[in-house]
């Protein structure tokens, strides 16, 4: 069975070493399969560009731009790349998988981080990777400490999330354009409004609203990805208002606004393969 060292991934890819953690930005340019496998340390892929799908033992998942997925060190799966791809992987060294048991008294497992907040932390982990800025170590570090928190907190949710939190998650992905009618909403998953609220928040850990902003955020970066097409446009297909009130919560949830984002997202070219910096800013 191989087994992959931190920051190995079977494509055209460039890493960077750089405070307990190794980044790296990985292409695929065309569809292929890679046999089983497990990796060394445990890590975060987030998918900006293309599809592909994933498989273990005891989970299949499909990845579209910006799905955010977190594996255990050592998780045996196999990937199959459906066309050219482009993605983005944290790697987390001995420092920081301590910190995961230390937080949690247990190993965590393989699943999807969704709900937007973990996504944009690794967009702006992603953000540092490309800068490589002598201040990049500093606020690299407080990102990963935050993805760790969310990483125990799902380890430990998962054990009492109530069955109905997946429907509702569903409805909220394929709906996310449309106005919010709450009671509408909670009487199609079968609890009372206040319940929903409550328990939404508690497991995700933030409102209904929240999320369905996030998921028209996480639209229109990947359409920004995808197309050049004018920005009030895109607004008006993923559910806001106007372009004005995109670029407010666009900012607000990632950091910075929807122009800024496309001209990053395609202002770099492809790097050569495993072309590893550690530790050094870019000149």
């Amino acid at each position: 069975m191989r087994s992959f060292p931190p920051g190995y991934y079977t494509g055209e890819s460039t890493s960077w070493e750089v405070g307990g953690v190794l980044l790296t930005e990985v292409r695929h340019a065309a569809g292929k399969a890679v046999d089983e496998h497990r990796h060394e340390a445990p890590y975060f892929s987030l998918l900006l560009e293309g599809a592909y799908e994933e498989r273990g033992e005891d989970f299949a998942l499909r990845y579209e731009p910006y799905t955010l997925v977190f594996h255990s060190a050592g998780t045996l799966h196999a990937d199959r790349m459906l066309g050219p791809c482009r993605f983005f992987a944290v790697d987390l060294l001995a420092k920081w998988e301590a910190v995961i048991a230390e937080l949690s008294g247990s190993r965590a497992h393989v699943f999807e981080l969704s709900g937007g907040d973990p996504v944009w932390l690794v967009l702006r982990l992603y953000r540092e990777f490309l800068a490589r800025t002598d201040s990049s170590e500093s606020a690299i570090e407080a990102l990963v400490y935050e993805l760790c928190a969310y990483v125990v907190k799902r380890s430990v949710d998962d054990l009492h999330e109530p069955s109905w939190l997946a429907v509702a998650n569903a409805a909220i992905a394929e709906r996310f354009r449309e106005p919010l009618d709450l009671r509408s909403f909670a009487a199609e998953v079968g609890v009372h409004p206040t319940h929903l609220c409550r328990t939404f928040r508690r497991f995700r850990g933030h409102t209904v609203s929240d999320a369905i902003l996030a998921a028209r955020v996480q639209h229109v970066a990947r359409l920004l990805t995808e197309s050049a097409r004018p920005l009030a446009e895109l607004a008006a297909q993923a559910g806001f208002a106007d372009q004005s009130h995109m670029t407010r919560v666009f900012k607000r949830v990632t950091g910075y606004p929807p122009g800024d984002h496309r001209l990053r997202v395609h202002a770099f070219p492809a790097r050569s393969r495993q072309n590893v910096t550690r530790g050094q800013p870019k000149p």
